[in-house]
């Protein structure tokens, strides 16, 4: 009931049957008794219930959470348009913690469904890249490998560990010495050295970044290093394709050449004769696949003392060259002089890793010694002295030789990793081809089908 022109008609207070006799004292609080005002006809008015209010969601708290489930609904391929040709998504507006609670759902996925994208990401911009690895990826870290593997040939560890390049074509995991615990972005590739007892440590890394920023890749660097203290170097190989890739038009030549065929081609008859630039345009059926590319090499070296700052480029730790167009001789020499110094720094690191290794075992074999040692003993100690000593040789140091060792003057072949990069390059334009037309004849294919499907309920009607 609605009592008109007063407060009761919108929010009156609950009302409690009052009773009688003994049960008075039940239904009104001892510790605050009913007052006169507060009976009514035989009623008990109880003030009304107040509902607690959730805490209210800022606005940009909640465009956030929103903005999350978007880029992660995106890794695992939900909600994307079957057409989709792009090599990478770029997201705005993320910040660090977003891209933090990102990283930890691909980190607790089970299912490996993120696995298709590698993640950067750029705190000054705020710009979140997801990429698809291409050939250019895969291509260009063969020749560094064979390089790496080549130079540490002639390093003597034999009995210590082996130098391992780690090869990461999709996003794994970095942690403390080379865990794959936790999501974070690790490079492209990683050296890593494995000692005989399993334990790794990660050395130097490298970043191959193809429609992405430099600054997000810069960002996913300095992150790896901030992250491992052990980490001597990094190097960037940063490609840019002069004009970004979109697939052909219905309204192009291309699309109508292609409408004709219901295969796809092969990739040598698919390859034009006149693809011969190293880094010129790829194209096939009178379109461009892969515009010309701008190729820049940067390395960085840890400082003797100080932050591995990657935005610090003091030349003693940091040198950069053009690879192509018009290729820097001058920067690429100087690159030289620097991959050098790496591999000395790699050295010294490896030798410093061990030598807290075996410090670290002998302190352990010392204090359970002591703990088992038995005094009563003393005579047969004395005799296994003796015989220690006559047993001891003159065998060297077992990293004499890794000191020793001198890393080669030029360890990169320039010419190796430009042929590998035109390999790549037009293996990146024959997957953007094949993809777009395999996606064409299947569109073609049920648009066929439904088309007499049609015209029959034409007819019937």
């Amino acid at each position: 009931m609605k009592c008109k022109g007063t407060s009761l008609g919108t929010s009156r207070p609950r009302l409690v049957k009052r009773v009688t006799g003994t049960h008075v004292a039940a239904a009104v609080s001892t510790s605050k008794p009913a007052t006169l005002h507060q009976k009514l006809y035989g009623f008990h008015i109880e003030p009304p219930l107040v509902k607690e209010q959730e805490p209210e969601i800022p606005k940009k708290d909640a465009f956030a959470k929103v903005l999350r489930g978007q880029i992660i609904a995106f890794l695992r391929g939900e909600g994307q348009a079957e057409s989709t040709d792009a090599d990478y998504k770029t997201f705005s507006d993320v910040s660090i913690d977003d891209c933090d609670l990102i990283l930890e759902a691909i980190a607790e996925d089970d299912n490996h469904q993120f696995n298709r994208y590698k993640i950067s990401y750029s705190p000054s911009s705020k710009q979140l890249v997801a990429t698809l690895p291409t050939p250019i990826h895969e291509n260009l870290l063969k020749p560094l490998r064979d390089a790496i593997d080549s130079a540490l040939a002639s390093l003597d560890i034999e009995g210590l560990g082996n130098f391992i390049v780690q090869m990461n074509s999709t996003l794994r995991g970095l942690g403390e010495a080379g865990s794959t615990e936790k999501s974070l972005g690790t490079p492209d590739a990683l050296l890593e050295f494995h000692d005989e007892d399993g334990g790794r440590v990660q050395l130097w890394g490298t970043e191959v970044t193809f429609s992405q920023t430099r600054d997000a890749a810069i960002a996913k660097l300095q992150r790896s290093v901030t992250l491992n203290p052990h980490m001597r170097a990094v190097t960037l190989f940063d490609i840019l394709e002069n004009h970004r890739h979109s697939p052909p038009t219905e309204s192009s030549d291309a699309f109508r050449k292609l409408s004709k065929k219901k295969k796809v081609v092969s990739y040598h008859k698919w390859l034009q004769k006149d693809d011969s630039p190293v880094f010129g345009p790829v194209t096939g059926f009178t379109h461009t696949w892969v515009s010309s590319l701008t190729v820049v090499v940067s390395t960085w070296l840890r400082p003797d003392d100080g932050p591995f700052d990657l935005y610090d480029h003091n030349p003693r730790y940091f040198a950069t060259a053009r690879l192509c167009p018009d290729t820097d001789i001058t920067g690429l020499e100087n690159l030289q002089h620097l991959f050098h110094r790496t591999f000395a720094s790699l050295r010294d690191a490896t030798i410093s890793y061990m030598e807290e290794v075996m410090a670290e075992e002998e302190s352990s074999v010392s204090s359970d010694n002591s703990d088992a040692e038995d005094e009563s003993s003393v005579e047969d100690k004395s005799d296994i002295a003796e015989v220690s000593s006559e047993e001891t040789d003159d065998s060297p140091d077992p990293f004499e030789l890794v000191r020793a060792w001198v890393p080669p003057t030029s360890p990169i072949d320039w010419k190796a990793i430009m042929k590998q990069l035109r390999n790549a390059a037009r293996q990146t334009g024959y997957t953007r081809y094949s993809t777009y037309h395999e996606k064409l004849i299947k569109r073609t294919a049920e648009e066929a089908e439904i088309s007499p499907r049609a015209s029959k309920r034409a007819k019937r009607s």
